[in-house]
């Protein structure tokens, strides 16, 4: 790689492209493949404010390289995608040992790495005097369902003696991601833990029209990828039971591509569901802005083998005005309390009912809908986005 500069960070960014966004970045523009601020073009920000040299690094499946001043991205795939058993965990060690064989060939001052699964590495450029910045995107465990497996015991116990030791700061995207270092360093973690929000800008949010409750026709919203463990065939029992008892008010739009979108479409099919259930597929950003609209309430089915950090369409159901019924792994009973009815994974029953009272009590749901506005101005806020909180984290590395 040719840099004209070692770099004085180095920022692991997850699997987006990032040299898109740099692109946008370069033009001043918003990324228009995303709703919400990327974490990427608020580190531009953060290390252009400062004067700083930066390496970032993207596991985008397209190989590319590229430079704006200080600023130098690389995509460089993770082979371990696509992959599972013990074919995964080979490609996935050996990516991000050649990570580290990057960080430690260009001594960087400082390295900010988001949802590794084996942070304990880090202690690595650690030794060497690189100070380490850990950005959690995910929990470390879906909320309640901690692993006591083997496997996950060894990993979690050298995770947990990584965060006593070594992270100078650790920026949180949610309450329970900072509970779970708590409870895996056993109270005593290294360095400063920062609470930050995904940041979106008003202007996306407000031109959507106030949703009109109404007894004869009511609609649900599922937004996402299209996969299991996103909850998304619950929802055929839960529409199911809905018009077993005669609720054929209710319809759901399922919006999203995903591996299971063709199993989805053949299993409405099979039970006879089409009429309360269209599965529209992915949609570009007018058709899901129409999608919010013609919804009455978002729901976020997620289930307990998925470690969400805060799902962000339990976020953006809010910030579009809409109740949200969502399970507890969603995170969101923290951040949301007034505006999201929360649930256990897998209770059916439970997001039928809570589906029927909002579509029958116009009482309830307002005094659920009129909590969306309040608890959307955080993720609006700067001074509470993930920017600010990198900027913090940044200036206790680098003093």
């Amino acid at each position: 790689m040719l840099m004209k500069t070692n770099p004085q960070v180095i920022y692991c960014g997850g699997p987006g492209d990032i040299a898109g966004t740099m692109r946008s970045w370069i033009s001043g523009k918003h990324d228009a493949s995303e709703v919400s601020d990327t974490y990427s073009a608020q580190f531009f920000d953060q290390i252009k404010a400062r004067g700083l040299s930066a390496l970032v690094i993207s596991t985008h499946a397209r190989k590319e390289i590229l430079v704006e001043g200080l600023i130098t991205v690389e995509h460089r795939p993770n082979n371990a995608a696509g992959k599972t058993g013990l074919a995964y965990k080979q490609a996935y060690m050996s990516h991000w040992l050649g990570v580290i064989g990057t960080i430690l060939h260009l001594r960087p001052r400082v390295v900010v790495i988001a949802d590794l699964e084996h942070w304990w590495l880090l202690a690595i450029p650690a030794i060497f005097g690189i100070k380490i910045i850990t950005d959690l995107q995910c929990t470390f465990w879906p909320r309640g369902y901690r692993s006591t497996a083997l496997y996950e015991r060894i990993l979690q116990g050298l995770n947990g003696l990584f965060w006593r030791k070594i992270p100078i700061a650790t920026i949180c995207i949610s309450p329970e991601c900072e509970r779970q270092v708590r409870e895996l360093s056993r109270g005593q973690v290294s360095g400063r833990l920062l609470q930050a929000r995904s940041s979106y800008q008003r202007v996306a949010f407000a031109g959507i029209a106030r949703p009109a409750w109404d007894a004869d026709s009511f609609r649900l919203m599922f937004a996402g990828r299209v996969e299991r463990n996103k909850g998304v065939f619950d929802l055929l029992d839960v529409m199911a039971s809905l018009r077993a008892e005669s609720q054929s008010k209710i319809s759901l739009d399922i919006c999203g591509g995903g591996t299971a979108l063709s199993e989805l479409k053949a299993e409405v099919e099979r039970r006879g569901l089409q009429s309360c259930i269209n599965v529209l597929g992915q949609l570009n950003s007018s058709a899901m802005r129409a999608a919010y609209e013609r919804s009455q309430v978002v729901v976020v089915p997620t289930t307990a083998d998925f470690p969400e950090g805060l799902n962000r369409v339990v976020v953006e159901g809010v910030l579009s005005g809409r109740p949200v019924v969502a399970t507890t792994v969603c995170n969101a009973i923290d951040v949301f309390p007034g505006s999201v009815i929360t649930l256990n994974c897998g209770d059916r029953l439970a997001m039928v009912a809570a589906i029927k009272r909002l579509a029958s009590d116009n009482n309830y749901y307002e005094s659920i809908r009129a909590n969306c506005a309040a608890e959307s101005e955080q993720f609006y806020d700067r001074e509470q986005s993930w920017g600010a909180a990198l900027g913090r984290a940044l200036d206790i590395a680098l003093k």
